[in-house]
């Protein structure tokens, strides 16, 4: 599930508030500010309430000069990254480049407020604040959307297919398209009081779900709708609506994300659920604390950051991170000891970050390194293992190798032959230094490797 919009934390403490659901309806819906990456799970996911707040940080004594390039400081800079090679996103459009400073292709164009959602070898950028969604493989644009509204939220499969969510006036449409932008199914949501949040494509492409926030009774309901997307697998149900697979009083659910099973993970605020393909329930995960963070980019777990306590429950030490696999069961937990305010899993490993202080952290839930920025970055992206990190920040894009020593601190180490991004500029070189500011995925040299081949 995806750099960025600013990320917030989902912090609903309670049930059955009227006020918050119009809230949550003018404020996420009308601006159409909830999304969810599912490559990053950089999206770790947007949240209702609040914004993260960033405080000063006491900066590491030892600095870390990298390879770098130069972005524009105005922009709003993100990555996907495939092993050594990685995509660049700003509001001026998307550049790809095989190495730092190798630019194999470029795409112009502008954006005012952009987003980017990365699956397997396929990217969508879209621009919240416009019209505007293109689909990219590491070749090149694949197709370009004028949606019919603002996109609210999108997200794609293995297999390039993409599902959109725009709003126009009172009108929400959920839209799917193949890989070559062929429209393959519409939905229109016009009922006053139903607002659809976020949806997922399933890896067969065969199905999509789609969350919704129902307002229309006394309480808040929360329900989960599978559709199928060919019309020879409609045709014997209305609206394409095959299973009805969950609906919660008094519960949001901001996320619904296929995983590597076939199962759909569903998060609401009172817990994680486990969802069939044929829509039944599978499992669920109550919670007994607020969720902070929440991240999908590893299609085998979902990694959850936990606020604090719930009313009335003990819950956990606030800070604590935790893994679920495939069928619900927690397989490893990571204590931070302090509030999460950014959290990206990637196959090498998640990358946990308080202001600007991160911790690289292996799937089975052991500490690989520790880095301290020295300024604000937008993302902290693992490449093709988890101690060599992409560092995004708002000036310059970096590349450091993390290492981590006998005493347990961890250096950051230069890689070699530092360029800018364009061949006219001058080579940006950082100072040395262990702190990086970051919120998203990092590496160690003795990071493990994903989840299917952990040592």
């Amino acid at each position: 599930m995806g750099r960025k919009n600013p990320r917030m934390k989902l912090n609903i403490s309670n049930k059955s508030l009227t006020v918050l659901v119009c809230v949550l309806a003018v404020v996420c819906l009308v601006a159409g500010g909830l999304y969810i990456d599912t490559f990053y799970g950089k999206g770790m996911f947007q949240s209702f309430l609040s914004q993260m707040g960033q405080k000063e940080t006491a900066p590491s004594e030892e600095t870390a000069p990298a390879e770098s390039m130069a972005v524009d400081i105005s922009s709003k800079a993100t990555m996907a990254v495939f092993g050594k090679e990685f995509l660049l996103c700003t509001k001026d459009g998307v550049k790809y480049y095989t190495s730092m400073g190798d630019q194999k292709w470029s795409d112009t164009f502008n954006m005012t407020s952009p987003v980017l959602v990365q699956e397997g070898e396929y990217i969508a950028v879209g621009d919240m604040g416009g019209k505007m969604v293109r689909v990219y493989n590491r070749d090149g644009m694949l197709y370009d959307l004028q949606a019919e509204g603002s996109p609210v939220q999108f997200a794609l499969n293995e297999s390039g297919y993409l599902s959109l969510i725009t709003k126009s006036g009172n009108a929400y449409r959920i839209r799917i398209y193949n890989a070559k932008g062929t429209l393959l199914k519409e939905r229109v949501e016009e009922s006053s009081g139903i607002y659809p949040l976020s949806s997922d494509i399933s890896d067969d492409s065969k199905a999509f779900a789609v969350s919704y926030l129902d307002t229309t009774d006394i309480a808040p309901i929360g329900r989960v709708l599978l559709f199928y997307i060919s019309a020879d697998d409609s045709e014997n149900y209305t609206d394409s609506i095959f299973a009805a697979a969950l609906e919660k009083t008094n519960e949001i659910i901001p996320v619904v994300s296929y995983r590597k099973n076939g199962a759909l993970a569903v998060i609401s605020d009172m817990a994680v659920y486990g969802i069939g393909s044929d829509g039944s329930e599978l499992w669920n995960y109550p919670l007994e604390n607020t969720i902070d963070q929440a991240a999908l980019g590893n299609k085998e777990y979902i990694v959850l950051a936990l606020g604090d306590s719930m009313a009335d429950k003990d819950g956990r030490a606030k800070g604590t991170v935790c893994w679920l696999d495939g069928s619900g069961k927690e397989k490893a937990s990571f204590e931070t000891g302090e509030s999460v305010t950014y959290l990206l899993s990637s196959e090498k490993g998640v990358v946990i970050g308080n202001d600007r202080s991160y911790t690289g952290v292996t799937h089975s839930g052991s500490e690989n390194w520790n880095y301290i920025a020295t300024a604000d970055m937008n993302d902290l992206i693992p490449m093709e293992k988890l101690n060599r990190v992409m560092a995004v920040g708002k000036e310059q894009v970096s590349i450091y190798d993390m290492t981590k020593a006998q005493s347990g601190e961890t250096t950051a180490k230069p890689t070699e032959n530092p360029q800018t991004e364009n061949a006219s500029e001058e080579k940006t070189v950082e100072n040395n230094t262990s702190a990086g500011d970051q919120k998203e995925t990092g590496d160690g040299e003795k990071a493990e490797p994903s989840v299917e081949n952990e040592e």
